[in-house]
């Protein structure tokens, strides 16, 4: 290891002491939101960790239930835990990589100074983000081009989301937290009055006004043009996912949409498997896998893109209490519908009867060398998504898709509903989207060679998704509810705005969208 290397902090994850007796980073078992409390700490056991941590000299990142995310040096990590690290480097965008530490190769597992608030310790492997390489905007295209959609309006009208935002729906006082490469402050968002927090830090994470690559700042356009008046909370993420999705966690959003994720879910793989090659993966995933269950468990609607290309069977979509968001292309200009070549479907392995996609947003085909340039999205300047390809190095946007564009379409629209309803589960978004908030997809294959067909497939799960009845379902519960209570409560609905005013205009605009099903 370098001197450059061991002054570097490295960022580890603690697994405390579990309810159960039973070690997250031991079990093979799906971890789930029936199951994910025994490996959860009591608040004493966290408290506990903390404070040995910090007498230990590591820098305290991220605490959640069932985790603890610490910063520290090489030396520490082999002085106290008795293992040597080192730098490796992993491909996390097409044709870039991100450094990271792990145990040496036939190195023994970090074991060390561990008492009993804590069963295990791991380095962690940073997640693959699903977009592609990108194409900068042509000024002229001519007219026998790949056609690319614009954001918000374009991208609005496909969803079918205008409709709504002229009901008066717009995703207002609902909030999306978005783990990603960073947010920047880009014009797009600033004239358009889009309400964004601060940037958050996750671990290992820095710079927060900055977002080099460009893709976390691009693909939170989707969610605004889904939902308008939502909020973003953007988490910065670092190497460590999992610290960085509890960084988002702990901010209590209603939503938290995902654009990364792992390709470790391919055929006949099993936890074992995942074990066997990397003891850091296995016990990265496993802290992911708590997590997720967790927030669920918490009431936070959690959508994951599903992954591109024939490789990306992505992991957390196949967790079984996410939304897990498929691709679909749109087709210039008759706008018909059928499954993306570039987006990923399967069936998981790790997960018994789980497939993959849930339903699907927008993504683009693969077109010659250049896959997915679907959506034209705004970047930082100067950042690789401006730079890449064509066009010029510095005109703040860049064309491109994946299923990284889809989650947070999705996400947005999920915004819409629980505007109307936010007394909805996790569970309860889940089952009425893919019940009944997707236009089916017949014709098209995925990038895995699935097909689409009539009703539920493979390619595209339950198919494109449609806001216009995700907000028409989402008002049926608010409406029954308006009409069981009580005339007190009746009025307090009204004062709150949470039924429209029935009038002939609302009526005949629910019979069309009602008639657009039959």
């Amino acid at each position: 290891m370098s001197d450059a290397e061991a002054d570097q902090e490295i960022v580890t994850i603690i697994s405390t002491t579990s309810k159960g007796g039973r070690s997250l980073f031991e079990t093979e078992e799906p971890v789930t939101g029936a199951n994910v409390d025994e490996y959860n700490s009591d608040p004493d056991v966290t408290e506990e960790a903390e404070r040995e941590l910090r007498e230990l000299g590591f820098r305290i990142l991220d605490v959640g239930p069932a985790t603890i995310s610490v910063g520290g040096s090489a030396e520490q990590f082999q002085d106290i835990f008795g293992v040597a690290l080192e730098g490796k480097k992993k491909e996390v965008f097409d044709g870039e990589e991100a450094e990271y530490f792990d145990v040496e190769e036939d190195g023994e597992e970090m074991a060390g100074a561990l008492g009993d608030w804590a069963e295990g310790v791991t380095p962690v492997v940073p997640p693959e983000f699903h977009t592609e390489s990108p194409l900068s905007p042509i000024a002229e295209p001519h007219s026998d081009a790949y056609h690319y959609f614009t954001v918000p309006d374009e991208v609005a009208t496909i969803l079918r989301a205008t409709r709504v935002h002229r009901n008066g729906i717009t995703g207002s006082k609902v909030e999306v937290a978005m783990p990603d490469t960073g947010f920047y402050e880009h014009e797009f968002y600033e004239r358009r009055g889009y309400r964004t927090r601060s940037t958050i830090l996750g671990p290992g994470a820095s710079n927060p006004s900055q977002d080099n690559y460009g893709h976390g700042t691009g693909e939170a356009a989707n969610i605004f043009a889904a939902a308008p008046d939502a909020q973003l909370i953007p988490v910065k993420m670092g190497n460590d996912a999992v610290g960085a999705f509890n960084k988002a966690c702990n901010q209590s959003p209603d939503i938290i949409t995902n654009s990364w994720g792992w390709s470790v879910d391919s055929p006949g793989t099993s936890w074992s498997d995942i074990r066997n090659r990397s003891r850091s993966l296995y016990n990265t995933l496993k802290a992911m896998e708590a997590a997720i269950a967790n927030a669920v468990n918490n009431g936070i609607v959690v959508c994951f893109s599903a992954g591109n290309g024939p490789g990306g069977y992505g992991f957390p979509a196949s967790h079984p209490d996410v939304i897990a968001v498929g691709g679909v292309h749109v087709n210039y200009p008759d706008l018909d519908l059928e499954a993306s070549s570039y987006a990923a479907s399967f069936d998981s392995s790790l997960y018994s009867g789980r497939q993959v996609p849930d339903l699907c947003g927008m993504v683009g085909d693969d077109v010659s060398s250049l896959p997915a340039p679907l959506l034209m999205l705004p970047v930082p300047p100067g950042s690789r998504l401006d730079t890449s390809s064509t066009g010029a190095a510095d005109d703040s946007w860049g064309l491109f898709s994946g299923t990284s564009a889809a989650a947070p379409q999705v996400a947005g629209v999920v915004a819409l509903m629980l505007e109307k309803n936010n007394s909805l589960s996790p569970s309860d978004v889940k089952k009425k989207l893919v019940n009944q908030a997707a236009k089916d997809v017949t014709k098209g294959q995925s990038a895995m060679g699935d097909s689409a067909g009539p009703g539920d497939d493979a390619a595209t799960g339950a198919g494109m998704v449609d806001a216009k009845w995700a907000w028409v379902v989402s008002m049926g519960d608010t409406m029954a509810r308006f009409f069981e209570a009580t005339p007190e409560r009746r009025e307090r609905l009204i004062e709150e705005d949470a039924v429209p005013e029935i009038d002939g205009e609302f009526v005949e605009d629910m019979m069309q969208t009602l008639r657009s099903r039959s």
